[in-house]
């Protein structure tokens, strides 16, 4: 009885994530009580909090408690992905440095895939990533200017999967390593590398993009290496 609420219950959660993308929900929205969903799937109550269950802890719903509480759309988090992925990560006994070396190679792709976007809405996205630039910005002010960057880039590149991919690494590694690497003195160079890659991308000069990128992510490899020594080979841990 048990493995058949399990199946019912996955079958279900589909049901809602497909109703959320067909309906257009947005972050916030609002989805039926668990009554009408009950009606609504002809499903068991049983079955349709599990299937809740399911979407919240995968990071795709919350549940709003209260009177006027409810299942609500959760807003996009690439850290949830991240948290999940990392339970796979630590079964295979993939270190952090494997960690960073795959953000490296996903973010070169990125990079390359924004470039040869057509039109100019690629461009526009990572220009705009770049009005905020403060050299003199302090660590808050600093990683949301950079993440915001790599962030950018991703979307720019029209593949959804690989921005997800390179986010939920980037996610990773803030929150279990740290979120703000370079020191203030070395953060205008990072700047200036970030304008040379957006200019590469509005030029749709995909290679310049790409090896601007390689060597920008290069020097970031470089300083975990020196900054997080004992850190690097150390295994990748859900928590």
């Amino acid at each position: 009885m048990a493995q058949r609420t399990e199946k019912v219950a996955e079958t279900l959660a589909r049901q809602i994530l497909q109703d959320i993308r067909r309906n257009h929900l947005g972050p916030g929205s609002m989805l039926p009580a668990e009554s009408v969903m009950v009606e609504q799937y002809g499903a068991g109550r049983g079955s349709v909090r599990e299937a809740l269950r399911i979407l919240e802890v995968n990071g795709l719903v919350t549940l709003k408690p209260g009177p006027r509480g409810g299942p609500v759309v959760a807003p996009h988090d690439p850290g949830d992905f991240g948290q999940m992925m990392t339970l796979h990560l630590q079964s295979l006994g993939a270190t952090y440095r494997q960690l960073v070396e795959a953000r490296l190679e996903y973010e070169v792709v990125l990079a390359r895939k924004a470039a040869e976007q057509p039109g100019e809405e690629a461009a526009r996205l990572v220009r705009e990533s770049l009005a905020p630039r403060q050299d003199g910005a302090d660590d808050q002010q600093y990683a949301a200017a950079t993440g915001g960057f790599h962030s950018a880039v991703g979307k720019a590149s029209g593949n959804p999967v690989l921005a997800l991919a390179a986010d939920s690494i980037y996610a990773i590694w803030s929150v279990r390593v740290t979120e703000v690497l370079y020191p203030p003195d070395a953060r205008a160079q990072v700047f200036a590398q970030h304008e040379a890659i957006a200019r590469a991308i509005e030029r749709h000069d995909p290679k310049r993009a790409e090896r601007l990128m390689r060597e920008h992510m290069l020097d970031y490899v470089e300083y975990c290496e020196k900054r997080y020594p004992a850190r690097m080979d150390d295994i990748v841990d859900w928590k």
